[in-house]
């Protein structure tokens, strides 16, 4: 799967908490440079990984596909509901966060996407699952994804690249 490491500075998950409060605005992105050293912890070859700061108003499991809240006025983010439109993705979480936390999820490059249990395949785009929070095969070449599978799979994190504009 793809690397998940961040530059020493800028930590993965913040508790939302007194002790450890909001660090960065949400929506701050990040981005790891490509690299075919493995530097950094990205992917030999892959290209570069963006990653966006949200706030977590569900848990988030890694794999995971957000979206904005039901009325969004910030980046904080849910489980993407059954059959939404993937223009409504803002990223994937590659990590936990709990619930009222904070965290940078990824928003373009390779990732790990959980699929559902219709699965996704290789060389198809990714659209909204058929369960919260997964990734399902695009059927038509005209329906709007989030990105395209590295692989096949079904119920798990699969490999895959992408692209949130959410």
């Amino acid at each position: 799967m793809s690397g998940s490491a961040f530059p020493s500075k800028v930590t993965q998950v913040d508790l939302g908490t007194d002790a450890s409060p909001q660090r960065f605005p949400m929506g701050y992105e990040v981005t790891l440079p490509a690299t075919k050293g493995g530097a950094g912890g990205v992917d030999n070859n892959a290209g570069p990984q963006t990653w966006i700061y949200v706030h977590a108003s569900v848990a988030l499991a890694a794999g995971e596909v957000c979206s904005h809240v039901a009325t969004p006025t910030t980046y904080s983010v849910r489980l993407i509901p059954i059959n939404t439109h993937a223009g409504s993705v803002v990223g994937v979480a590659q990590h936990a966060i709990a619930l009222g936390s904070y965290g940078f999820i990824q928003k373009r490059g390779k990732a790990a996407v959980k699929a559902d249990a219709g699965g996704v395949t290789v060389n198809l785009g990714l659209i909204a699952g058929d369960v919260a929070g997964t990734a399902d095969a695009a059927a038509a070449v005209t329906s709007a994804c989030f990105g395209i599978a590295c692989a096949t799979g079904a119920s798990a994190n699969v490999e895959c690249f992408i692209d949130c504009r959410a």
